[in-house]
């Protein structure tokens, strides 16, 4: 017994120091609109030129339009949260991982939108 309650101590540290850098390393919302913005430089067509050429424009969006979710140890960051296509991302250690679809990514189309084939009528 006396060997597992000498061990109890240095978890506890490991597990403090784990917390701490965890907690250190939760990026802010200027963090996650410089990860975005080069997401979506990074995009192919009109997206990533537009978000190249107008850098500023781009962050503004960003910072307006991204609901941040801080949860002390990581964040989840929400693009247009109000809309259902919206784009939510974790950060966590000074890193951030797309949930879902990415920043990138063309938006999914909705069905009312979609072409529909003809029907024959018969």
């Amino acid at each position: 017994m006396k060997v597992a309650a000498s061990k109890t101590p240095r978890i506890l540290a490991v597990l403090a120091v784990i917390v701490a850098v965890l907690a250190m390393g939760n990026p802010g919302l200027d963090d996650f609109a410089a990860y975005a913005r080069t997401q979506l430089e990074d995009a192919p067509g009109a997206v990533g030129f537009f978000a190249g050429l107008l850098p500023g424009l781009t962050r503004s969006y960003l910072l307006s339009n991204t609901r941040r979710s801080n949860f002390g140890l990581f964040s989840v960051y929400r693009i247009d949260p109000g809309d259902p296509r919206s784009v939510a991302v974790l950060g966590v250690a000074w890193h951030f991982f797309p949930l879902g679809r990415s920043l990138s990514a063309p938006p999914p189309r909705d069905r009312a939108s979609a072409p529909r084939a003809a029907s024959s009528g018969v």
